[in-house]
């Protein structure tokens, strides 16, 4: 591959916007020389050739699906490229943990803020990748909803989860003004009858995700009452301050912080019998442990820094590298601490 354009695919979307943000400005700073000129009509014209390969893509796709999460978008994309009609189909995708942070006015900037401080103050890859997959981030997702064009059916993807649920609750109350025939695609409610309904798209499996996609089209369209309840469902649980949601008894419940720190300590006093010489178990055993009867879509993320508040209140001791799960171990202190 010519080394040049080796360098490009290593760049982020961010870095390669930033780098010809400052390529265009140096030139425009140029006095007037040949290179600045074809520089900047190659810019122009290149701009224009995008923008009208944007134009007939978005004039070929009759159908706008919206998911909440890359995983989930990704998978999408392969169905309906399987299928044959991906260049009809537009994948919008949140890249958010709905089930876990303040979610209070994140239809304005200052609740969009008070979220991103919460999780960045917590979870350090948020630092990170709070420059990455923009498109993705909540501010960019409003302006493609607002951008919908009246005569595209929207087709909304979602298990029952927390996560899935609350991302649900905001897309209806973002599109409320939209027209346009809303379908939704619920994984555990088309497989309700299987022996474990799936809590989340990642536990369908390949050929029964691409019959869904297939058939999506079918799918029941929202009606406008429903449509209002999820509205009213979003107004009311945005006022709540609850830094957690879980899925109960068909609903979402919001919960302190510390809701799950039981199950945590369930979990590491039934993983005793795998500890290693000196009574430590590996953090990543724990959160697996939990997972396996816990049934919500909670991220990793928030379950370390769960075991890293017990191991600041004495609860906990640890060995190892703090940053990723599967560089420490975790162990009991003294049987009193609670």
């Amino acid at each position: 591959m010519d080394p040049l354009k080796l360098a490009i695919n290593e760049l982020n979307e961010w870095e390669a916007r930033t780098i010809l943000y400052d390529l265009l400005k140096e030139a425009e700073g140029l006095p007037d020389s040949d290179l600045s000129g074809r520089l900047l009509k190659l810019w122009n014209d290149r701009k224009d050739e995008a923008r009208l390969r944007h134009e007939e893509a978005e004039r070929i796709q009759k159908n706008v699906h919206i998911t909440f999460s890359l995983s989930d978008a990704g998978s999408l994309k392969v169905a309906l490229s399987e299928l044959g009609n991906r260049q009809e189909n537009k994948v919008l995708a949140f890249d958010e943990s709905f089930s876990i942070g303040p979610i209070v006015q994140l239809d304005i900037a200052a609740g969009r803020r008070t979220r991103q401080h919460w999780m960045m103050e917590r979870f350090s890859p948020c630092r990170m990748m709070n420059n990455q997959n923009r498109e993705h981030q909540i501010e960019n997702m409003i302006e493609e909803f607002a951008k919908i064009p009246a005569d595209k059916t929207i087709h909304i993807w979602c298990a029952n989860n927390a996560h899935d649920q609350t991302g649900l609750r905001l897309t209806m109350y973002l599109l409320r003004h939209h027209q346009q025939p809303i379908k939704l695609i619920n994984f555990t409610e088309i497989l309700h009858d299987s022996p474990v309904p799936p809590i989340a798209q990642a536990f369908v499996g390949r050929d029964m995700h691409r019959e869904i996609v297939k058939n999506c089209h079918r799918s029941r369209t929202v009606t406008l009452q429903e449509r209002q309840q999820y509205v009213s469902s979003w107004e009311k649980l945005s006022l709540e301050n609850n830094t957690l949601r879980l899925w109960q008894d068909g609903e979402i419940k919001g919960c302190k912080c510390d809701e799950l720190d039981g199950i945590i300590k369930s979990a590491v006093m039934e993983l005793q019998a795998e500890s290693d010489d000196e009574g430590f178990i590996k953090a990543g055993k724990v959160v697996s442990k939990m997972f396996e009867s816990l049934e919500q879509v909670i991220d990793d993320s928030f379950i370390e820094y769960r075991i890293w508040i017990l191991i600041s209140n004495g609860v906990f001791t640890f060995r190892g590298l703090p940053g990723a799960l599967h560089q420490f171990s975790i162990k009991r202190t003294t049987p009193g601490v609670n």
